[in-house]
């Protein structure tokens, strides 16, 4: 047995693919860049231990190429053949609270940052901006650990299942996923706590953990609002050395608290606003936005802006933190939509081109959850479900980066194609398993010895050999 098993992986899949098959090859350059098998994942490794942790992260980040779901379909899948670990391990792996999984993703991404920086320098002129939004994570089963009813903006019903706040990085020309937390609700009824009857709350897994670990700190954030979390991962990104020129969010995140706080750490913002009762200063005055609306109507401040087909107006708002706010409006008789900045310099087509790319993380959960698996864990274990986002975030990223560097038009396409080569691998590998069968039952055959045909078969060039000439043609029918 190998001591690391990600030695294995690499040589048996680089060895099959060339440079020509870019996808597949810059993938697997990019998983073994990671260097996954140093990062310290929770406790130190014991010294007896078959499997380091990181040759089984590596393992779980090649599931999807692979075609595999889950790991309960990996035993019987090629890349099992190649790992030798049992699914126990990577059960036991997922659902271990000495996980550190927010700094095994920042780490990953410190890696492929740099790899960015590489090819930018330090020229790299373009306005990046963080992100930051949430999206429903439904569930089949109450009785998942931590799992409540929440309400879908989507389906506008409750459900079972997490909200999960993300914060991601657009640099440009890529969006990479940064941080994530999952976050349960309470509801109204007091008689059903977070959704669930008493009953259905006794049935539910539930775990203890340390205190102080990992797993217990996100357990923590279950409850945490997501104005303060979102806040708190803002922060953070900006003290791993995370630039950004603007923070973009939608009008259910805006709110002094954030406004300050991006200010604080000298980035701006770009928002939409509700058109609520929240006031705004103009000319000494206070007034709602609805109120302000009108009021630059009636003093003919509205003008239509033929680069984005709407009706705009333009105000400096005081009260407070300076804002400007646009006052937009598809027709003469629609509903305004108030998008606010904390950069007073910025035009109206500026101020909408830079907050377009918030959509960027629209884009992310839905590929994440296409192609990764995101927020789809069927794991009753609330740390599972942190590793998988959390695996599903670096596969996302790594994909990202490729599909920059080798111009894909969409992560989809790429995912494909990297699925098909890894096919091609599977079907070689049983292929070149079914001559070595053969062999050996030809070797009982003529009572010879299994090795030493081996050894000459290996002696002979290529080109003379008639198994290698059969293996290629093999080859290149299952293409």
């Amino acid at each position: 047995m190998l001591q690391n098993k990600s030695t294995k992986v690499f040589s048996e899949t680089n060895s099959f693919f060339s440079s020509t098959e870019k996808g597949i090859f810059r993938i697997m350059e990019l998983y073994r860049t990671l260097s996954l098998h140093r990062l310290q994942l929770g406790q130190q490794e014991m010294p007896q231990s078959t499997f380091r942790k990181g040759d089984l992260l590596l393992g779980l980040l090649l599931f999807p190429i692979y075609s595999i779901s889950n790991v309960y379909s990996y035993r019987n899948s090629q890349l099992s053949k190649t790992i030798e670990a049992h699914k126990n391990t990577f059960y036991r792996f997922k659902n271990d609270f000495r996980i550190n999984w927010r700094s095994v993703v920042s780490k990953c991404n410190k890696v492929l940052f740099g790899k960015i920086k590489e090819v930018t320098g330090d020229n790299d002129t373009s306005v990046k901006c963080l992100i930051l939004d949430d999206t429903d994570f439904e569930k089949s089963t109450y009785k998942t650990e931590h799992i409540s009813k929440i309400w879908s903006h989507v389906k506008h019903s409750r459900l079972f299942g997490f909200k999960g706040l993300f914060l991601g990085l657009w640099d440009g020309k890529s969006f990479f996923a940064l941080d994530f937390s999952l976050h349960k609700e309470k509801g109204k009824d007091k008689k059903k706590l977070f959704g669930l009857t008493a009953k259905q709350r006794k049935k539910q897994f539930t775990k203890k953990r340390e205190k102080g670990s990992y797993g217990a700190m996100r357990e923590k954030e279950l409850l945490n609002d997501k104005i303060s979390m979102a806040i708190t991962m803002i922060k953070k990104a900006k003290s791993n050395g995370i630039k950004a020129d603007y923070v973009l969010m939608d009008s259910w995140f805006f709110c002094e608290a954030i406004l300050t706080s991006v200010l604080s750490l000298g980035s701006n913002i770009i928002a939409m606003a509700k058109m609520g009762k929240a006031k705004y200063r103009f000319k000494d005055c206070d007034y709602s936005a609805k109120e302000l609306a009108q009021l630059l109507k009636q003093r003919k401040k509205v003008k239509w802006i033929k680069a984005l087909n709407m009706y705009c107006a333009e105000v400096e708002e005081y009260k407070g933190v300076p804002l400007k706010l646009y006052f937009c409006k598809t027709s003469k008789r629609g509903k305004w939509h108030l998008l606010v900045s904390s950069n007073m310099k910025l035009g109206i087509l500026k101020a909408y081109e830079i907050y377009s790319t918030r959509w960027s993380i629209e884009v992310f959960f839905k590929e994440s959850k296409n192609y990764f698996g995101l927020g789809k864990s069927q794991s009753r274990d609330f740390d599972a479900q942190i590793a998988d986002i959390s695996i599903a975030i670096i596969e996302y990223n790594v994909f990202s980066l490729v599909k920059r560097f080798e111009a894909y038009e969409t992560i989809g396409g790429l995912f494909a194609h990297s699925k098909d080569q890894a096919m091609e691998l599977t079907i070689s590998l049983r292929i070149w398993g079914f001559i070595l069968e053969l062999l050996r039952i030809i070797v009982e055959l003529i009572d010879g010895d299994f090795n030493e045909l081996i050894i000459n078969l290996m002696k002979n060039k290529p080109e003379n050999n008639k198994i290698f000439r059969l293996i290629e043609s093999q080859l290149s029918e299952a293409a």
